[in-house]
């Protein structure tokens, strides 16, 4: 940790790995001594390192969410986050870093009108996941759309 202050920083976040607490090392997804991977992953790629623990998120799946299969970290950052599961920014500002399509929601959200104002359902609770929960994929046959 003393060479990399800024992963450091980031472990001492809101969410972070147990890395701190002694549940895991550095060497859990690196490989220090070498290898032909970014990042000097221990496995082949970001997901194969990321589903080494986390097989219930490895595909595939009938119907793919295409950023995860691209790679864990368009939605998480894997050293720690001030916001829950390690995701890089709250839902629904994440989820519309992609999805500003016009058919559902039309607009960005901005974070005003919520309580004690009112607020539309997308911003409150788990926001976007409160109805599309299986962000991951989804193997139901009613899944297209990830509510399943």
């Amino acid at each position: 940790m003393g060479c990399h202050l800024e992963k450091r920083s980031q472990l001492n976040l809101r969410s972070h790995h147990p890395l701190l607490e002694g549940l895991m090392t550095c060497t859990n997804c690196h490989n220090p001594h070498g290898s032909d991977t970014q990042s000097l992953l221990a496995k082949a790629s970001i997901n194969d390192t990321c589903t080494e623990c986390h097989s219930e998120k490895r595909g595939p799946f009938l119907w793919e969410h295409e950023p995860v299969t691209d790679g864990c970290t368009n939605c998480h950052n894997p050293h720690g986050s001030t916001q829950s599961r390690l995701l890089s920014a709250r839902p629904p500002f994440l989820c519309q870093t992609c999805h500003s399509d016009a058919f559902h929601p039309s607009t960005l959200y901005s974070g005003t009108g919520i309580p004690p104002a009112g607020a539309a359902q997308q911003m409150l609770g788990s926001s976007c996941t409160n109805c599309h929960s299986q962000v991951h994929g989804s193997n139901h046959p009613s899944g297209s759309r990830l509510t399943r």
